[in-house]
C-alpha cells in the first residue's frame, strides 16, 4: 500500500463543497495557502535535471518517463478544468503537442478535442509565436470543423502580416490528390472573397501544363459566370465587368449564341466556319462589311414584266426602322436600261427597264433610325478620354515605347507556390504576356514547381505518419479503463 503524507505549512481555509454549499467526501486531501495542496511524482529524474514547481497549483504531478497526472471515468469526463477568469485547461509542451485529443468512438458525432463556449468567448483557441496556432490533421476524417449556428464565422482565419510587412494567406487549403478548399451552402455563396486594397476579391491560376483554367463557373439553371462594375470606362479605361486577356489565343471563347445590348467595338471582324468544299480539313473565313453609318443591307432579284415595271416588296417594318435610302440596280443577260421609277412608299418601290422582261438585282440601303439607334449613334471620330491619351489599343503597332490602353496585368502568383519559384514565376509569366519568354520556358518552371510541390507534399506526408505512430504509441503505452463483461448466470 502507498504511503501518504500530509502536512500543513500554512492551512487555505478551502473546504470541500458542492455548489450548494453541502460538505463532500474525499479521499485525499491536500491543502496549502503559500504552496501546492498535493504533489505527486513518478520516476527518477536524471542526475542534474529538475522540474520545477511554478506556479504552485493545487494538484502538481510530475512524471519521468509517464504522465504527470492522468484522470479516467468509465461514464463522465476523464479530466475537468474550470476558471472563472482563466483557461480552463492549459498544456504546454516544449517539444510536443500542448494538447493531445484522441478518440476512438466509432459515432462521426465524436470528438478528439471539444470546445464550446455558450457567453461568446471562443470554443478553442490555438496561439503561437512562430508557428502554426491549430493544426487539424485525420487520418481517414476532416482535420478541422467548424460549425456555428449563430450567423458567425464557422472558422475564421486573420493574419495581420508581420515585420517583413508579407503577410501569408488568413486561410490557407492544400492537397497534392483532392481539392485545396471546398465551401457549401444550402443557401447562400459557397465561397465569398472581399479584398479592400488593390487586389481580387478572388484570385485563382492554373499552375499547370495540363488541361483546366483559372476559374470554372458552372450553373444548372443560373449564370455560369458574372460580373459587374460600377466603374465607367472614361474614368478608368482598362476596368470592365468580364475582362479576358491572353498572350498568344483567344482572350475570349464563346461556344453558342452571343448577345450584346450595347455597342460592340472592334478592331476587326468577320466570320470562321467550316469551309463548303473540304469541311474537314479546312476553315473558311470573311471580313465583316465596316461603316461609319449604322447601316441595313436589303437586296434581291426581280424580272419586269412585257411593259418593264416591277415592283419590289420590302418588309413591313421597312420604313419604321430606316431612313435615308440608297439603291444599286444591275441588270442581267441583256443590254438594257434600269432605274427606280417610283421611291420607296409604304415599304415598296417600283423598278422600270427597257425593254421588257429583264432580269434586275436590286439593293436598298438604309440607315437604322430606332429607337436605340437614335439614342446611342456612333462616334465617328472623337478625341481620346485625358486617361487614354498618349496611349494605344495595339501599342505594338507604334514602336517598343507605345503604352498600352489595357495594359497585362501583373500575374498573381499564389502564396502556395516555394518562395524560391514566385520571383521567377512571375517573370516567366509576364515575359511570356509581352512576347518576351517562349512556351519552353514556362514548361520548365512548371515541371519545377511541380516536383517542388510534390517533394513538399511528400515530406509533409512523412512528418503526419511519423507524428501519427508517435501518437500511437504513446496511446498503446497508456493503459485504458475498460467496463468489465457482465457475468453470465449459470443454467440450473
Amino acid at each position: 500500500m502507498a504511503q501518504v503524507k500530509g502536512f500543513d505549512p500554512a492551512i487555505s481555509g478551502q473546504q470541500p463543497e458542492d455548489i450548494n454549499g453541502n460538505p463532500v467526501p474525499v479521499g485525499v486531501w491536500g491543502d496549502s495557502n503559500i504552496g501546492g495542496g498535493v504533489f505527486g511524482t513518478s520516476g527518477v529524474l536524471p542526475q542534474g535535471t529538475s522540474i520545477p514547481i511554478d506556479p504552485p497549483a493545487g494538484v502538481e504531478g510530475h512524471g519521468v518517463d509517464g504522465p504527470g497526472v492522468v484522470g479516467r471515468s468509465l461514464n463522465d469526463s476523464g479530466v475537468v478544468g474550470e476558471s472563472p477568469g482563466a483557461p480552463g485547461v492549459l498544456a504546454r509542451s516544449i517539444t510536443a503537442s500542448g494538447l493531445l485529443g484522441v478518440t476512438f468512438s466509432p459515432d462521426d458525432g465524436s470528438q478528439g478535442v471539444f470546445g464550446s463556449s455558450t457567453t461568446g468567448g471562443n470554443g478553442v483557441t490555438g496561439f503561437v509565436g512562430g508557428a502554426t496556432g491549430t493544426i487539424g490533421s485525420s487520418v481517414r476524417g476532416i482535420g478541422v470543423r467548424g460549425t456555428t449556428g449563430t450567423g458567425a464565422a464557422g472558422v475564421l482565419g486573420q493574419t495581420f502580416g508581420g515585420s517583413s510587412g508579407s503577410p501569408g494567406p488568413a486561410v490557407l487549403g492544400r492537397s497534392d490528390v483532392g481539392v485545396g478548399v471546398s465551401g457549401f451552402s444550402g443557401s447562400t455563396d459557397a465561397t465569398k472573397g472581399l479584398t479592400f486594397g488593390e487586389g481580387y476579391g478572388h484570385s485563382s491560376l492554373h499552375f499547370s501544363a495540363k488541361s483546366g483554367g483559372g476559374v470554372l463557373g458552372v450553373s444548372v439553371l443560373g449564370n455560369g459566370v458574372e460580373g459587374f462594375t460600377f466603374s465607367s470606362s472614361r474614368d478608368k479605361p482598362d476596368v470592365a465587368a468580364v475582362r479576358g486577356q491572353s498572350a498568344n489565343g483567344f482572350a475570349g471563347l464563346f461556344v453558342g449564341r452571343v448577345r450584346v445590348t450595347g455597342h460592340l467595338q472592334k478592331a476587326g471582324g468577320g466570320f470562321t466556319v467550316d469551309h463548303p468544299t473540304d469541311p474537314a480539313n479546312k476553315y473558311l473565313s470573311h471580313s465583316f462589311v465596316e461603316s461609319p453609318e449604322m447601316l441595313n443591307v436589303y437586296s434581291g432579284t426581280v424580272t419586269t414584266n412585257r411593259a418593264g415595271v416591277a415592283r419590289v416588296r420590302l418588309p413591313a417594318y421597312f420604313e419604321a426602322l430606316n431612313r435615308d435610302f440608297r439603291y444599286q440596280l444591275t441588270v442581267i443577260g441583256a443590254f438594257a436600261r434600269a432605274m427606280v421609277s417610283k421611291e420607296i412608299k409604304d415599304n415598296e418601290f417600283e423598278i422600270r427597264t427597257d425593254p421588257g422582261r429583264v432580269k434586275v438585282c436590286w439593293q436598298v440601303t438604309g440607315v437604322r433610325k430606332d429607337a436605340w439607334a437614335e439614342a446611342n449613334r456612333l462616334p465617328v471620330e472623337e478625341t481620346k478620354p485625358k486617361a487614354e491619351r498618349g496611349r494605344y489599343l495595339h501599342p505594338e503597332l507604334f514602336g517598343k515605347k507605345a503604352r498600352a490602353v489595357h495594359p497585362v496585368p501583373a500575374p498573381q502568383i499564389p502564396d502556395a507556390l516555394p518562395e524560391k519559384l514566385r520571383d521567377r514565376a512571375e517573370k516567366t509569366l509576364y515575359d511570356l504576356a509581352n512576347g518576351g519568354a517562349t512556351g519552353k520556358d514556362l514548361h520548365a518552371i512548371l515541371d519545377q514547381a511541380k516536383r517542388s510541390f510534390g517533394q513538399e507534399a511528400a515530406a509533409g506526408r512523412s512528418r503526419f505518419e511519423m507524428q501519427w505512430r508517435v501518437v500511437q504509441e504513446s496511446l498503446e503505452a497508456m493503459p485504458m479503463v475498460r467496463p468489465s463483461a457482465p457475468k453470465r448466470k449459470r443454467k440450473r
